[in-house]
C-alpha cells in the first residue's frame, strides 16, 4: 500500500532532540539548526549553527544544502555543500546525527505461499485450500482495522522488532512518532530486536500516520507482530508506564526475567490469569488492548471498570 501524496521524512537519531521527526511535502523545503525559527530545531546542540543545512522535496529527489554552517554538514560520513538523499540517508550536523527517509518507499515482500506440486493428484484441492485461506486472512485483516479505527482512541502499538526487520523499516519510512521501550546504550544496541511504542492515527490513511495503521495490519497481523492500546495518555507517559512490564521477578527464586508482554501469544495467555489488582496495576490509564487470536479474530481486553464493548 502506497500514500497518495509521498513525504520526505528526517529523524533524529542520536543528540539532545533524540527521536523528533519532521515531514516535508513535495513542493516544500525544511531548514534545520540551533535557532527557535528554524523549522526543525535542535537547541540543546551548541555545535549546531542557527541555521546549519536545509532539505529540499520535489516529489521525485530529497537535496540537501549546507546554509553556510560554521562545522559543515555530513553525509555518510563526507562534508558536502550540496548533495542528493537516497532513503535511509545518514546527516550529521554539529553533533547530532539524523536519518532522511521517503514514506512507504520500500514495497513489503510478497507473502509466502506453500509450495503446491502441481503433479499431485490433489493440485487443484490444495490451490482451492490456500485461496480460500487467502481470502480469510484479508477478511480478518480488514475486520482487525475496521476494529481499531472504531475504538476509544488514542491509538498505540507495542511491536516487536525482534519478529521481522520489515517492523523497523515502516515504523523509519512513516512519520509517527515511535520509541523504543529500552533505554539508554541497552536501546540503541538493541534496537533490531526492541519493542518499540508508535502512535498511530485512525484517519483511515489519507494524513495523521500516513497509512502507517493500515500496513502494519495488512503486512503483520497473524505473525504476532505486537499489540495495539487505546490510551488517552501522551507518549511519553504511555511509554513510562510499559517500561515497568519489561522485567518481571520469578515468585519462587527471585529471579528477575523479560516478560514479553507485547507478543499476542503471551499477552492473551496472561491476562485471563490475572486478579482484579494485577489487571488494574497491568492497564493503568490504558482503556483497552487489543491483539490477533490463535484464528485471527480480534481479541480485546479492557480496563477493569470500562464500559462493555
Amino acid at each position: 500500500m502506497r500514500v497518495p501524496v509521498q513525504r520526505a521524512i528526517i529523524e533524529v537519531r542520536h543528540g539532545p532532540m533524540r527521536g523528533q521527526k519532521a515531514a516535508i511535502e513535495p513542493g516544500d523545503r525544511l531548514r534545520v539548526g540551533r535557532v527557535d525559527r528554524a523549522d526543525l530545531a535542535i537547541p540543546g546542540d551548541a555545535q549546531m549553527s542557527a541555521f546549519h543545512f536545509e532539505l529540499r522535496w520535489d516529489g521525485a529527489a530529497l537535496r540537501l544544502r549546507d546554509l553556510g554552517s560554521a562545522r559543515g554538514t555530513l553525509v555518510s560520513g563526507e562534508p558536502v555543500a550540496e548533495a542528493e538523499l537516497a532513503n535511509g540517508a545518514w546527516i550529521r550536523a554539529g553533533g547530532t546525527d539524523f536519518m532522511a527517509y521517503l514514506e512507504a518507499a520500500t514495497p513489503p515482500e510478497p507473502e509466502e505461499e506453500d509450495e503446491i506440486d502441481p503433479d499431485a493428484p490433489d493440485a487443484p484441492f490444495q490451490r482451492q485450500l490456500a485461496a480460500r485461506a487467502a481470502e480469510q486472512r484479508a477478511y480478518c485483516r480488514r475486520v482487525a482495522k475496521d476494529r481499531l479505527r472504531r475504538g476509544p482512541g488514542p491509538l498505540y502499538a507495542v511491536l516487536d522488532a525482534a519478529r521481522s526487520p520489515r517492523i523497523l523499516v515502516l515504523l523509519r519510512e512513516s512519520v509517527a512518532p515511535y520509541r523504543s521501550l529500552y533505554e539508554g546504550l541497552e536501546g540503541e544496541l538493541l534496537a533490531d530486536v526492541a519493542p518499540h511504542l508508535v502512535r498511530l492515527s485512525v484517519s483511515g490513511g489519507d494524513g495523521g500516520d500516513g497509512g502507517l495503521l493500515e500496513r502494519l495490519v495488512d503486512e503483520g497481523w497473524g505473525k504476532r507482530w505486537g499489540i495495539f492500546l487505546a490510551c488517552p495518555l501522551p507518549f511519553r507517559e504511555v511509554r513510562r508506564h510499559l517500561r515497568r512490564f519489561l522485567m518481571v521477578e520469578e515468585d519462587e527464586t527471585g529471579d528477575r526475567l523479560y516478560f514479553r508482554f507485547y507478543d499476542p501469544g503471551v499477552l492473551r495467555a496472561f491476562v485471563p490469569t490475572c486478579t482484579p489488582l494485577q489487571k488494574g496495576d497491568l492497564f493503568g490509564d490504558i482503556r483497552e488492548m487489543y491483539m490477533e487470536g490463535e484464528d485471527l479474530d480480534v481479541l480485546r481486553y479492557a480496563r477493569p471498570g470500562a464500559r462493555p464493548c
